[in-house]
């Protein structure tokens, strides 16, 4: 098998689904505009893709062990796709969310499955260059999107980057098809058995939860109560979560297996990534309507806003690959984390007057911060686990992995509508967001020193299964 005929297989996908983020993130500012839309209610135009594409990771890790990890990623490009054609035809906000939600529950799992595959087909000191070089296709398909986007939504219309996201994905699944190799886990039979057998009342009741306590984060634009203070969301969240747990420490092969969060490293790593991923959530809405409400930008100058964080994220994530295959150290994690941090204390203590420079600079640092950290953060998430399980753990681990995504936008809608009401549309209405954003990466590098100091450390089995796992040399 040629390793670089794979990569390029996978990371064609991954450029689909990213592509068509940075160039939505773009188009955000003129669909709150036509829409008449409050901030909070602008980030479900996030939330609506963020939440079935957390949801749904674990499942297709989960399933891909049994169906196949080749077969269910096929299917997740074939449902993103139907999800972004329909978004070229609807014309309410209500069909706008619905369409964004099958996009996202369709590409949710094409980071789950492009990890398990690489973990499962690359050899062990390949790991990370292997994973260093996919995650690079995200910050190329960051600079891209924004820039197409801004192009074609200022040329023709918001709607036409899903003709383009379109096109993009159909190439994706012709080199998918023919580039990700069969395995053991891909059998060339019916998976019949497998979702008959399956835990679906697991996956009812965990999305449920989810679902319900991400509508209480940001209530108001679901059920006109201000957010945080409609505890109807909240306890049903906790009755229905508090359901699932009980449920799946009864089953012998449940959805979600809660004892994997004992590996430290796993756990740690988990944490830190979701917090990497709020903030990144956290730029990617925030940033666009900073640059549009403060110094009048068009989309395409939005764009370019965008472009630069992903080129400061291309510099940094190859290189982190490298860099941890090579020390194999948390204090790449640390200074990753770190980075982010300082990035958003200088956009929250940014005077009323500043200039753009210092925005773009801390938007670059923020960058370079992110992409340093996150192979590393991937093999100390998963280097441990059995090649048997890698689907699995990759499902679960990208789940709270988006979770963080999801919670930034959601979140971070709100305080920021919090902000403009109260200050109006200027830096000092931005400054609480920032703020919010700082407390959290604070958070996140404060996790890092949880991981082991050395990549192999606090591996383990996972307590309640017989498979062993590959330890790290």
């Amino acid at each position: 098998m040629s390793h670089r005929r794979l990569l390029v297989a996978l990371m064609a996908p991954t450029l689909s689904a990213i592509t068509m983020l940075a160039m939505f993130a773009v188009a955000i500012p003129i669909i709150r505009a036509e829409f008449s839309l409050t901030e909070d209610v602008a980030s479900w135009l996030q939330v609506a893709y963020a939440m079935p594409f957390m949801m749904f990771m674990p499942l297709y890790g989960r399933l891909a062990n049994g169906i196949g990890a080749r077969r269910l990623l096929l299917s997740g490009l074939t449902l993103f796709a139907l999800g972004t054609a329909l978004m070229l035809v609807v014309n309410t906000l209500p069909m706008m969310f619905t369409a964004r939600a099958i996009q996202g529950a369709g590409a949710a799992g094409i980071n789950p499955l492009s990890m398990a595959i690489i973990m499962y087909h690359a050899p062990q000191h390949k790991r990370g260059n292997m994973l260093g070089t996919w995650n690079s296709i995200g910050p190329i398909s960051g600079m891209l999107g924004p820039l197409v986007g801004g192009a074609l939504i200022d040329a023709i219309g918001w709607r036409s980057i899903f003709g383009f996201a379109l096109a993009v994905a159909s190439v994706a699944f012709a080199l998918a098809w023919r580039g990700i190799p069969f395995d053991d886990r891909d059998p060339e039979v019916s998976g019949r058995a497998v979702l008959r057998e399956f835990d679906w009342s697991g996956v009812v009741l965990f999305n449920s939860a989810v679902a319900l306590f991400v509508f209480f984060l940001s209530s108001r634009p679901i059920t006109g109560v201000a957010a945080f203070t409609d505890w109807r969301l909240a306890l049903a969240a906790v009755v229905l979560g508090a359901g699932f747990i009980a449920r799946e420490r009864r089953r012998r092969d449940p959805f979600i297996r809660l004892a994997i969060f004992r590996v430290r490293n796993f756990s740690f790593a988990s944490i830190c990534v979701s917090i990497r991923m709020a903030l990144m959530g956290g730029i990617g809405f925030v940033a666009p309507l900073y640059v549009t409400d403060l110094y009048g930008f068009s989309a395409t100058g939005a764009g370019a806003v965008i472009t630069l964080h992903a080129f400061a994220l291309l510099i940094t994530m190859r290189l982190g690959g490298v860099l941890i295959d090579r020390y194999r150290s948390r204090i790449q994690v640390i200074v990753g984390l770190g980075l982010e941090s300082s990035a958003m204390l200088l956009l929250a203590l940014l005077p009323e007057t500043t200039g753009l420079v210092p925005v773009l600079v801390a938007i670059a640092i923020h960058g370079l911060g992110a992409g340093l950290c996150l192979a590393a953060l991937h093999l100390f998430a998963l280097g441990g686990m059995a090649r048997e399980q890698s689907a699995t753990a990759a499902g679960l681990y990208s789940m709270v992995r988006f979770a963080g995504s999801m919670f930034g936008q959601a979140v971070g809608g709100v305080v920021l509508y919090a902000g403009i009401s109260r200050f109006g549309v200027s830096a000092a209405g931005y400054t609480p967001v920032f703020i919010f954003y700082l407390a959290i990466s604070l958070l996140g590098a404060a996790a890092a020193f949880g991981l082991t100091p050395q990549l192999g450390g606090g591996a383990g089995e996972v307590p309640g299964t017989t498979e062993t796992p590959r330890t790290s040399s």
